[in-house]
């Protein structure tokens, strides 16, 4: 009883707390100046699942038995996913999710930190880090607890923007839950372009919710877009969505809770763009096994009227270094 007062107190007390819009963190030193943005260009998306869900793994929040996987493979993991991202010298911006800074489950290593540097010199000069989930204990499962934790979204570009933030999602867990759980949110980086902003946006939605948290996200998603869109600006958000994309099919006698995203969101015109040929998350209630493994897609992306796509392209990686895969998309703004 002591020790369960005492974790809850802990929690409590060292709550991680964010405004609504809040700075996001610069992980460059300096930025160079930006050149002039053409009106073509390419942004990957990638959960990767803090190199610690790669095939070997599964995870007790998910069925599994996992809390955290050996270090072997989620160095192996890391290791991979960094070769993966630096083979993305044609990307002009990449979204990434699940990026630990210090962290129990990945044993500390600075995942975020590393990212930005390797691609700083790979010429993309902003590297921003909006964090969505700061416990200093998880206690979870009790038998052997997660321990702490700090995450989030990490957003890279060749282009410097003229502003960066961080925006919260409404909505948590019922207390004490909502405690030890993620703070949802998404970055929000606008670029000037020809006398508008063409605004780039990095999400990572609600799980494990029932679809409530989910619902009052997108409501509150969709009140932002249609600002945006109002004003002039292009809009492209990108990322993982916790939701199924319009078009895709799932199956519900596997027993996973898949919600699709609401089909004309936020009005007509808008395009949820999805790569439907390719899988981009398998579920982790046991390690990977291609063909047995359930797999369905949360990972892609939604563009307003004025943006034009060019390409959508998933990458079949095999589930090796994440329990989600990396998505191409390019776009023209009209």
């Amino acid at each position: 009883l002591l020790y369960i007062i005492s974790v809850i107190l802990l929690a409590q007390f060292t709550k991680y707390q964010p405004n609504e819009v809040s700075p996001v963190v610069e992980l460059n030193e300096s930025l160079a100046v930006s050149s002039t943005m053409s009106d073509t260009f390419t942004l990957y998306t990638w959960n990767i699942g803090y190199a610690g869900l790669g095939k070997e793994s599964d995870f007790f929040y998910d069925g599994g038995r996992e809390v955290r996987t050996d270090l072997k493979w989620v160095e192996k993991n890391f290791h991979g996913i960094m070769q993966q991202i630096l083979l993305w010298q044609d990307g002009d911006f990449i979204l990434l999710q699940e990026v630990d800074r210090k962290s129990r489950r990945s044993y500390g290593i600075l995942q975020a930190q590393s990212i930005a540097k390797a691609m700083k010199e790979k010429g993309f000069v902003s590297a921003a880090f909006s964090k969505n989930y700061d416990v200093k204990f998880v206690p979870m499962p009790i038998t052997q607890p997660m321990g702490a934790v700090q995450s989030g979204l990490l957003t890279m570009s060749k282009h410097v923007p003229a502003e960066h933030v961080r925006v919260s999602f409404p909505g948590e867990f019922p207390w004490p839950k909502g405690l030890f759980f993620l703070n949802r949110c998404f970055d929000v980086a606008r670029y000037p372009f020809k006398g508008k902003e063409l605004v780039i946006i990095n999400t990572h939605n609600s799980a494990f919710d029932g679809g409530t948290l989910k619902k009052q996200e997108m409501d509150y998603f969709k009140r932002f877009l249609l600002k945006e869109h109002q004003i002039g600006n292009y809009v492209i958000a990108g990322g993982d969505w916790n939701q199924i994309p319009p078009g895709f099919v799932s199956d519900p006698s596997a027993g996973y809770e898949e919600m699709p995203v609401p089909e004309q969101f936020p009005v007509s015109g808008w395009k949820w763009v999805a790569d439907l040929q390719h899988r981009s998350n398998r579920k982790v209630d046991t390690p990977y096994i291609k063909g047995s493994t359930y797999t369905t897609i949360l990972d892609f992306f939604l563009v307003s009227p004025n943006v034009e796509v060019l390409e959508i392209k998933g990458d079949d990686l095999g589930f090796e270094f994440s329990d989600h895969q990396p998505v191409k998309l390019k776009v023209k703004l009209l």
